[in-house]
C-alpha cells in the first residue's frame, strides 16, 4: 500500500536523524492549545499534547474540531513525530509528519435531486508540515504549526492549516 510505504519511510528517517542526539536530556511534556486558519474542511481549534522521546525527537498527538458538513461536530485526532531541527537564536523548527482519523460529512441523496442530509463518516488522513517553537519563560512558549493533510482512500479530499498556539510545560519525562 503506498500510503502506508510513505508514512513509514518518514517515520524512519525522522527516528534516523534523531537517533544521534539520544543520549542527551530530553525536554519537558507539553500541552498547546491551537487556533488555525487554512482551507475549508481544516480544523479551526485543537490541542496537541507533545511528549519527548529524544531531545531532538518528539510525539505528538493532537485533536481537533471543526464545524463540519450537514452540521456534525467534526473531530480528528492525529499522531505525529516531530523532528527538532537546530536551533536558530531562541527558535527550534521543526519537520513533523504523521497519520491519524478525520470525520467528515456525506451526502445522503433521496430519490431524486439535491442531497437531502448528512451522514457522519470516519477517513483515515496522514498529515506533513514543519513550524517552530519560541521559548517566551522557561514552561510557556509560542509555536505556530503549518501542515498538509491527505485522506486515503475513495474521499480523497486535501486541507491545508496554520495554527497559532501557547504551549505549557506539563512536567519532565
Amino acid at each position: 500500500m503506498q500510503v502506508s510505504t510513505s508514512v513509514l519511510c518518514a517515520a524512519v528517517a525522522l527516528t534516523l536523524g534523531a537517533g544521534t542526539a539520544a543520549a542527551q536530556e530530553p525536554h519537558a511534556v507539553q500541552v498547546t492549545p491551537y487556533v488555525a486558519v487554512g482551507t475549508p474542511g481544516a480544523a479551526p481549534v485543537g490541542v496537541a499534547a507533545t511528549l519527548p522521546l529524544t531531545s531532538r525527537l518528539d510525539l505528538e498527538t493532537d485533536l481537533a474540531y471543526r464545524r463540519g458538513e450537514g452540521r456534525i461536530h467534526a473531530l480528528s485526532a492525529n499522531a505525529s513525530l516531530l523532528w527538532l531541527l537546530p536551533r536558530i537564536g531562541q527558535a527550534t523548527p521543526y519537520v513533523a509528519a504523521g497519520a491519524g482519523v478525520s470525520q467528515y460529512g456525506s451526502p445522503v441523496f433521496g430519490s431524486d435531486g439535491p442531497p437531502i442530509g448528512t451522514q457522519p463518516r470516519l477517513a483515515m488522513t496522514m498529515n506533513a508540515g514543519g513550524g517552530v517553537k519560541m521559548p517566551v519563560t522557561g514552561s510557556i512558549g509560542l509555536r505556530t504549526d503549518a501542515r498538509w493533510f491527505k485522506s486515503v482512500g475513495s474521499q480523497g479530499a486535501e486541507q491545508f492549516r496554520v495554527a497559532q498556539g501557547i504551549s505549557f510545560d506539563a512536567g519532565r519525562r
